[in-house]
């Protein structure tokens, strides 16, 4: 089992190189705002080396479509009401 105390795996994490398994189950004793303090933190890094230095500027987005080609729909969910039956006009 891999020994590290928590500066080393900072440094670790910190640095981009791959942590083991033990590490990762040492990250899961740690109080969570210190793991998400952690990941923030690399993420940040990460962000800051992207896109020629401007990750930190960049926002990105998608659209999502999902085509219904009909509305006669045999699920029934109780909060639509974008369906019809075969019923219905």
């Amino acid at each position: 089992m891999v020994s590290l105390n928590r500066d080393g795996l900072t440094g670790k994490v910190l640095g981009g190189e791959r942590i083991s398994v033990e590490e990762v189950l040492e990250l899961y004793r740690w109080p969570l705002e210190e793991v998400g303090a952690l990941a923030n933190a690399r993420r940040d890094l990460a962000k800051a080396k992207s896109y020629d230095g401007r990750g930190r500027e960049i926002v990105t987005y998608i659209v999502d479509r999902n085509i219904n080609y009909t509305n006669v729909c045999n699920v029934y969910c109780k909060f639509c009401a974008f369906y019809r039956t075969e019923k219905d006009e």
